[in-house]
C-alpha cells in the first residue's frame, strides 16, 4: 500500500503465519482436565484427514503379544504416504482408568472413497 512503511508491509505479510502459528501451538499443547475427564495432562495432535479412492491393502498378519493388564493393542493398520501404501506398526496403549480404546481403522464411505479413522479414547464407564 501506498506510504506504508516497511515495518508495516513485513508485519501485515506475517500476520496470516503468525495467525497459523498460534493456532498450532494452542491446538497442540497440554491441557488439564480439571477433575473430570482424564484427570491427567494429555498432549493434543492435529491431522489431516487421509482420504483415498484406493481400497487399502489387506492387514499384514502379526504375531499379537500376550494381553498386558491396563494396556490396549491397536493394531497395526495402512496409511498413505503420497501415493504409497506404508504400514504402521501394532503398539501397546496404556489405559486411563475409565476408557477404553476403539483402534485406528478404515471406512469406507457411501460415495466409495475409503477414510482412516484415528484411533480414539471412548468412555467406558462412570467417569469419577
Amino acid at each position: 500500500m501506498r506510504g506504508e512503511t516497511a515495518r508495516a508491509r513485513r508485519r501485515r505479510r506475517a500476520s496470516p503465519i503468525a495467525l497459523a502459528l498460534s493456532c498450532a501451538i494452542f491446538a497442540s499443547g497440554c491441557f488439564g482436565h480439571h477433575g473430570r475427564g482424564l484427570g491427567f495432562l494429555e498432549t493434543v495432535i492435529v491431522t489431516a484427514a487421509i482420504v483415498t479412492a484406493l481400497t487399502p491393502p489387506p492387514p499384514r498378519v502379526v504375531y499379537v503379544p500376550e494381553p498386558r493388564p491396563g494396556y490396549a493393542w491397536q493394531p497395526g493398520y495402512w496409511t498413505r504416504d503420497g501415493d504409497d501404501w506404508v504400514w504402521v506398526d501394532g503398539r501397546w496403549i496404556q489405559l486411563p482408568p475409565n476408557y477404553q480404546w476403539a483402534p485406528a481403522h478404515w471406512e469406507q464411505a457411501p460415495d466409495g472413497t475409503w477414510r482412516l479413522i484415528p484411533g480414539q479414547w471412548v468412555p467406558a464407564g462412570p467417569r469419577p
